[in-house]
Formats: C-alpha cells, structure tokens, sequence
C-alpha cells in the first residue's frame, strides 16, 4: 500500500544529512553512486567540485520545494476526503486526488468554507483521529486537532498569493530554475538615524533600535502576481524570501505529520474503522508547535515592483512581510551612503 509520510520522511532525512555532508565519499561497490558512475563515465566526475556553501544553499532551495510540495499534498488529500465523506455513493480517493483543481488558488477556495465553518473541528477530528465514529474526543484529541488544524491554514498560506507570493518561489525553481538564492545578503534596518558626518554607530545596528531583515539566504525572483478577477493584470515585482533551512524543513515536517494522520485515518475508515496489515502507519496526534512558534519572529520577505500594470499603475507597492502577518508597506528616499564605527 502506499504510505506519502515515508517518502516525506526520507526527503527531509536526505535535505537533513546533505547539508552536513563530508566533501570526500567512499563509494561501495554496487551503490547507487557506483552505479551511476558507471553509466555516466567520465562526465560522472565534475571538474567543478560541489563546495560546502554550494550544498547549503542547495538545501534551502530544495527546502522551498519540499515544503510547497508537502502543503499542496495535505491540501488536495482534505479535499478529496471531503468530497468523499459528503458523497452519498462510495468514491475512490485516488480518483478524487486526480480531479482535484488544477490551480491552487481554485483549491484553496474550494476548500474555505469548509475549514472556516463552526462544524468543521469534529469533522477534522475524524479526519484525523483514527478512533469509532462517535467517540468523545480528550484533551489530547483536542489540541491535536487544533493544532493540525493551525498547519492547515498555514499551507492554504504557503500555496497562495499573499503579500509576499510564496507560490512564485516555488514554480521559479521549478520551471527552468529563474531565481536567484543569495548566502552573501545581509540587510538590516536602523531605527535611529546616522550621524551628520554619515557615520553609523555599530550599536545603532544591534539591539532593540535595529530590525535584522536578511541573516541567512535569500532567494530572489520576479513574477506577477494574479489580479482579482475582473481587474486590469498587476505588474511584475521583485521579491527577496527569507530561506532559512531550519525553520523550512520544521514547518514542511508539521505539515507532513498531519498529512500521515489523514492519509492513514482514510484507510483506517475504509477498511470498516481498523486498521489492517499493510496500511500505512498512524504518526500519532500531533501536539507540536504551531506555526507561528516555528516561524518566529522575522521577516518574511520584500517585495518591490519592477513594472506598471498596462495602465502605468503600481498595484503592490514595495515592502516587507512580518512572520506574524504584518505587511509594513515602505518608501524609498534618496540614497545614502556611510561607514559603519565603533559605539
């Protein structure tokens, strides 16, 4: 039987363990690497060998991916649930899988009243929860609920256009790779003015009258954001994303535990409310962080438009994401340039 958490699994084992990788690998004879070597021959043997900085940042890029990737599946997966669970006649779930919407924006609507409505907490507990229909839940079924349901929300947001436009980042990497990750940034913003002379205190840099933007790698890329329906098309903007690979790979792991728990609940009813051999197994109730202790407090992103709408309109204006959902929209003066000095 199919088990989509065990391929998640080893995913983020594979990202975990390629970021920390030795340079040098002993390769077994008959391993995949051997393999491949063999078939490749001579251009198996790069003559550009991988750095360790090239390897982190391969991760975080890959760790973009790997998080939209496992949003989506537990998005599609509490759809085709919920159309078979409303259905009067037995439906297939693979079947309601394939004929889910193909844009996530379509998905993402469909799926709103639902999870928005005073009715759905049972509903997403017997999604979840592998127990009798009918049962009363506990405390611990509670807060697995409300927790599952917390990262629910938080991949309708991964997967959707907000005001920094997450899906983008991913289909940039996906189609042809036209994003830019960056290790080398680091943007800082200073409440307090430089001095007369243009210098700036090192301390007007740190501590609370300073706001880290970018302290570890950023992904840039430009796209367009869809215009609401009926509205003249939005210009390009540019936007620079945090890529943090912890924070990333934490966030797609929540993900990918409530997914497991729906994946494995479907079977759980399907086979008459037991479990039977071969299924996939239950990861248990997940009683974690929530997404907003996992993301902190930073910046998301910047975003800045690069073209007009076909009006000569700026739609999005330029500014920055808070990972509590704040969008501080920001203006731009004239340039400046200063030394930084001690103080």
């Amino acid at each position: 039987m199919s088990d989509p958490m065990a391929y998640f699994r080893s995913k983020l084992e594979g990202l975990l363990d390629e970021a920390d990788v030795a340079e040098a690998r002993t390769v077994k004879e008959g391993s995949l690497r051997a393999r491949f070597q063999q078939l490749a021959g001579e251009a198996a043997h790069s003559r550009s060998p991988i750095t360790a900085g090239q390897r982190t940042i391969q991760v975080a890029v890959d760790a973009i991916q790997f998080r939209h990737q496992v949003a989506e599946a537990l998005l599609r997966l509490i759809d085709a649930r919920l159309r078979q669970r409303n259905s009067a006649s037995p439906q297939s779930l693979w079947m309601n899988l394939i004929r889910s919407p193909t844009r996530l924006h379509d998905l993402v609507e469909q799926l709103r009243p639902h999870v928005e409505s005073e009715e759905f907490f049972p509903i997403a507990a017997g999604l979840l929860i592998p127990v009798p229909a009918g049962t009363t839940l506990d405390e611990d079924m509670k807060e697995g609920t409300s927790t599952a349901l917390d990262w629910i929300v938080r991949a309708s947001e991964i997967v959707m256009t907000g005001q920094i436009d997450l899906n983008a980042a991913n289909n940039k990497i996906k189609h042809g790779i036209t994003a830019r990750p960056e290790d080398k940034l680091r943007l800082t913003i200073a409440t307090k003015p430089p001095n007369a002379d243009g210098s700036m205190p090192l301390s007007h840099l740190a501590g609370p009258s300073s706001l880290d933007v970018f302290d570890t790698i950023v992904l840039e890329y430009i796209s367009r954001p869809p215009s609401p329906k009926g509205q003249e098309p939005h210009g390009y903007e540019r936007t620079l994303l945090r890529a943090d690979s912890p924070v990333l790979l934490a966030e797609a792991w929540m993900l990918a535990i409530t997914h497991g728990a729906i994946f494995h609940t479907a079977a759980y009813r399907h086979f008459g409310e037991k479990t039977v051999e071969g299924m996939a197994p239950y990861p248990g109730i997940l009683i974690g962080p929530t997404s907003q202790r996992i993301l902190g407090k930073h910046v998301v992103g910047l975003r800045f438009p690069v073209t007009t709408s076909p009006q000569g309109t700026i739609h999005r204006p330029p500014g920055m994401l808070l990972s509590d959902g704040v969008f501080v929209p920001l203006k731009f003066g004239e340039g400046r340039s200063g030394v930084v000095v001690d103080g």
